[in-house]
């Protein structure tokens, strides 16, 4: 009975996700128009993502995924950008976010916060003086490595960069970006900083120049982003640890 139940849930996530797929699909770089309803990738990116979407039916497909899969037919077949991107959602945080696994995105968060506060100072005060937390327009940067929100030529060499150096280079891909935008944060209120935040696509002439030597000026190396990693993962297993026993105490209590 537990094995039925279990694979009609799957089914019905599976059905769900292809719903939600439907939808994405004509949003998938719609400046491209290479994915769009008769383009010529759109079958390609279907078939990827569907491909996913059977084989890990537990995850399903999120909004996001389009992306990182179209950026992997740009270059690959079918088949070799299945492998990729699966390889890829099973690798550092994607499967996490994901699932919107809430302790490992918050573990990501802190880490990227000891960053931002360590190499941009001024930054890091100024957003925490008027409320705009890394929540608000993190999560959809790193889930989809820029794709969504920079332009194709830039994006490509935030992969390239990633996929070198691994993750500690979103982090300062991120802090890059922010430094590179940091002229216009001086004296514009939380709804105007927000939306420059969140749709950098809008910025007008971005110079990739300028924005990699952003990028270049943050110091963080895979060595020091894996101890702080670590050290944040053991904060946030003593802080779940507390929160246990206190409600075990309540509970005796009661």
């Amino acid at each position: 009975v537990d094995e039925l139940e279990q694979d009609g849930s799957q089914l019905l996530g599976s059905e769900s996700s292809l719903k939600v797929l439907d939808k994405d699909l004509p949003r998938t770089f719609s400046q491209l128009g290479f994915f769009h309803k008769g383009g010529p990738l759109e079958q390609q990116l279907r078939d990827v993502l569907e491909a996913y979407i059977f084989y890990r039916p537990d995850v399903g497909y999120v909004q996001g995924m389009s992306y990182l899969a179209a950026m992997l037919l740009l270059t690959m077949d079918t088949f070799q950008a299945f492998v990729a991107l699966t390889n890829l959602l099973h690798s550092h945080y994607f499967l996490s976010f994901f699932a919107m696994d809430m302790v490992q995105i918050r573990i990501r968060f802190a880490v990227y916060e000891h960053f931002f506060e360590k190499q941009l100072p001024d930054l890091y005060e100024r957003f925490t003086e008027i409320g705009v937390s890394t929540d608000l327009y993190l999560l959809n940067w790193l889930m989809t490595l820029f794709a969504k929100s920079l332009p194709l030529d830039i994006t490509t060499r935030i992969w390239d960069n990633y996929l070198l150096n691994g993750e500690s280079f979103m982090i300062r891909a991120s802090l890059g970006v922010l430094k590179w935008l940091s002229h216009l944060f001086v004296d514009l209120p939380f709804e105007d900083l927000m939306v420059t935040v969140t749709h950098l696509h809008t910025q007008d002439d971005i110079d990739e120049e300028e924005l990699f030597e952003c990028i270049q000026s943050i110091k963080v190396s895979e060595q020091e982003f894996a101890a702080v990693l670590k050290e944040k993962k053991a904060e946030m297993a003593e802080e779940e640890s507390t929160t246990e026993r206190t409600t075990d105490f309540w509970s005796v209590g009661c």
